[in-house]
């Protein structure tokens, strides 16, 4: 007999990706109806209900497909305001999810990256749950799904096991920041951080082997993902006040 999947994450990341994904669009998207609210925590607490559930069948090579349409379930009200580019690029990303795990890929850092991705994009779905996000938005959380990408490539970089080039954060985060405050000054605020500390890895290459050295990474980058989070949102609202 098997061993039941845990109920929530044992990976601090996942939960603090899905809570920053919650804390963004209830940010970007209040006031909304309530119904509308109810909506987007229900998906919240599926997906991080479900996530050790789908985590262990795709390292499996399994498909659960229940679960996939329980993860979902929550979005059909928002397929009716999201541009059709937005809709193609979740379900590309999903598709690429489900590639990985057929590959058996999923805990290489091809499938880590592409899943933390995936559960960072389901920000802009819950977005969309609320009602229909300004032009603005959409950088900035095109600005949030980009840091979460860099940072899980960032926490492969610093695995003594990996062999991944420091550089590579770097080079994914420079251009989404650029353009960001291309678009949106303010966004500058936010996106100073997270650009140092790339830098900084690149120029000192420190690895990490040991297993409480690997959680006191993470536990870091899950304070500092909060903190880009609040910072973004405060950049955003900031440009909203001119």
């Amino acid at each position: 007999m098997g061993v039941a999947p845990r109920l929530f994450p044992r990976e601090w990341t996942i939960v603090g990706v899905l809570t920053t994904d919650l804390a963004l669009a209830l940010a970007l998207g209040l006031p909304s109806e309530a119904w509308r609210v109810a909506a987007v925590v229900v998906a919240y607490v599926i997906h991080l209900t479900t996530f050790s559930a789908l985590f262990e069948t795709a390292s499996r090579r399994q498909v659960s497909i229940p679960l996939y349409l329980l993860n979902g379930a929550p979005y059909v009200p928002a397929v009716f305001n999201t541009p059709p580019p937005v809709l193609a690029y979740v379900a590309g990303l999903f598709v690429a999810v489900l590639l990985t795990a057929a590959g058996g890929r999923i805990r290489t850092p091809v499938g880590y990256v592409t899943g933390l991705t995936l559960y960072a994009s389901m920000a802009i779905l819950m977005r969309h749950l609320l009602g229909t996000p300004a032009p603005s938005e959409y950088v900035a959380m095109a600005l949030y799904v980009a840091y979460f990408a860099t940072f899980a490539l960032y926490v492969e970089s610093r695995l003594a096991f990996r062999n991944l080039d420091p550089a590579a954060p770097l080079a994914v985060w420079l251009p989404a920041a650029a353009y960001a405050v291309a678009c949106l000054p303010s966004l500058i605020i936010a996106v100073a951080e997270p650009t140092y500390l790339l830098a900084k890895n690149v120029a000192k290459n420190e690895k990490v082997k040991d297993v409480e050295s690997i959680k006191k990474m993470g536990r870091r980058i899950l304070a500092s993902s909060i903190v880009f989070t609040a910072l973004l949102v405060a950049a955003y609202k900031l440009l909203s006040l001119k």
